[in-house]
This record gives structure tokens, sequence and C-alpha cells, in this order.
């Protein structure tokens, strides 16, 4: 497979998630690992930093199925 078949793979592969702040929905600012949130929302791609969010009390974490911010999907 060439490189650019490789990086359309993992194009595809990749998963967005909207996390947001449950007790202040208002919120703006930079939360853990530098995510940044606007009224109490931040749009993620990195794994990692989901598992956290979900791991932690006070945030709920949703996947977007369509992969971008808007859901994709309506």
């Amino acid at each position: 497979m060439t490189e650019g078949g490789d990086e359309r793979a993992m194009a595809v592969k990749e998963k967005t998630w909207a996390v947001r702040v449950e007790k202040n929905p208002e919120y703006c600012g930079v939360g853990a690992g530098g995510i940044q949130f606007a009224n109490g929302k931040a749009v993620i791609k990195s794994a990692r930093m989901a598992k956290w969010f979900m791991e932690h009390e006070g945030y709920k974490v949703e996947e977007i199925k369509g992969g971008g911010p808007d859901g994709g999907e309506s």
C-alpha cells in the first residue's frame, strides 16, 4: 500500500468526541491536557484525553459519529 493510502485509512478511523462541563455550562478556558473549552464544550480527537474526561467527575463525553464538530450527520 502506498503512503497516501495509509493516511486515508487513518483518517477514516479517526474519532471525535464532544466534552461538556456539567456543572459550569458557560465555562470558557483551558482544561486538562490543554483542551480549550468554549461555552462549556470542547471537541477533541485524542482518545487518551476522551478517556481521561470519562474517568473524571463533572464531564460528559459523547462520541461524535460523523467525526466533525457538528456531528456530520443530520
